[in-house]
């Protein structure tokens, strides 16, 4: 059995070890093609904000073998998704478990601080999404869940009180997305924003099932005040990405999703949807206005929209005039 040895980082200079062992390059920084020798596939790879990034497999393998992750200084979770048509091994914590979209368990989460390795199937369609995380982006939420939820079975007596791993089900919203990508061409142009789109959702729909829904009429604390204030600044900084959903932004704040929007709301006024749109848009006027683009699609790509009537009803509504009244072409 061959094996192959890299590590994780939300950059992707990672990638070149792993293309390296399997003797092939890394085009863009983002897509690796696999030898016909070790398999007919391709991975995918992109940081979808400066906290998250996403490495997608779809390989089906002509010889056996074993993907080992090593421990590396990077601090990040590690949701691996998986929607094979059969059953893969991965091993986390020196515990072997079977894993893929025809077995009752199909996600793991993994703490970077643990070694994990990965078989899949010869012969088989390979198909899983992993989805690294920024430990501090998820530090309530861990601290919350790992308060109420029991260990995991493990053969590892040694396991550190900070180390955190999950072994469980993918949902059923998160399935139709795994199902969706599935149909996608890594070279479509549109790929890079779609694949950020599904991994935000993803997120979302995980931490959807561990807070439960509760109302909350009464006064911010400073605490909450503080948790609305790096939400917003979150998506400020990432404005130029997807909306990365309520229920990801509540569990940054650690709240359940019904409270996050009430805060948010009292806070801001607006919801988080229509926060991030109003401010995405005034980027984009800036953008139009600025001479530096040859077409509406372009200003369209810069700020990760795949449907230019989309951009242009909601460009509408905020200033009540199309793109194309402000477009300032290049050149002119």
């Amino acid at each position: 059995m061959k094996k192959i040895f890299h590590y994780y980082s939300l950059t992707p200079e990672w990638q070149h070890k792993l293309a390296e062992q399997t003797e092939t390059k890394v085009i863009d920084n983002k897509i690796i093609v696999f030898p016909e020798k070790i398999g007919k596939g391709q991975s995918y790879f992109t940081q979808v904000t400066p906290g998250i990034s996403v490495f997608f497999i779809d390989l089906s393998l002509n010889i056996p073998l074993k993907i080992c992750r090593e421990v590396s200084e990077n601090d990040l979770y590690i949701f691996h998704f998986d929607l094979s048509e059969h059953v893969n091994l991965i091993k986390i914590n020196n515990e072997d478990y079977e894993i893929g979209s025809y077995d009752k368990l199909d996600l793991a989460i993994i703490d970077n601080q643990i070694e994990s390795s990965y078989k899949p199937a010869v012969h088989e369609r390979t198909f899983a999404v992993r989805i690294l995380v920024d430990k501090k982006l998820l530090a309530n939420f861990i601290a919350k869940y790992t308060s109420q939820e029991p260990k995991p079975r493990t053969k590892d007596k040694a396991q550190k009180k900070d180390e955190f791993y999950h072994y469980g089900n993918i949902d059923s919203n998160s399935t139709l997305l795994l199902q969706s990508l599935k149909t996608k061409s890594v070279y479509d142009l549109s790929f890079d924003s779609f694949i950020k789109g599904t991994t935000l959702k993803l997120l979302g729909n995980f931490f959807s099932r561990f807070y439960d829904l509760e109302n909350n009429t009464n006064a911010l604390t400073q605490a909450e005040n503080e948790a609305m204030n790096k939400t917003k600044e979150f998506l400020l900084d990432n404005i130029y990405g997807p909306f990365p959903s309520v229920v990801f932004l509540a569990t940054m704040a650690g709240m359940s999703e019904s409270k996050y929007k009430i805060a948010f709301k009292k806070c801001f006024n607006t919801t988080p949807n229509n926060f991030f749109i109003k401010e995405k848009m005034t980027i984009g006027r800036e953008l139009l206005k600025s001479g530096e683009f040859h077409t509406l699609t372009e200003v369209m790509y810069e700020l990760n929209y795949s449907k230019l009537s989309y951009f242009t009803s909601k460009y509408y509504e905020l200033f009540n005039r199309k793109p194309i009244d402000d477009f300032v072409k290049k050149g002119h």
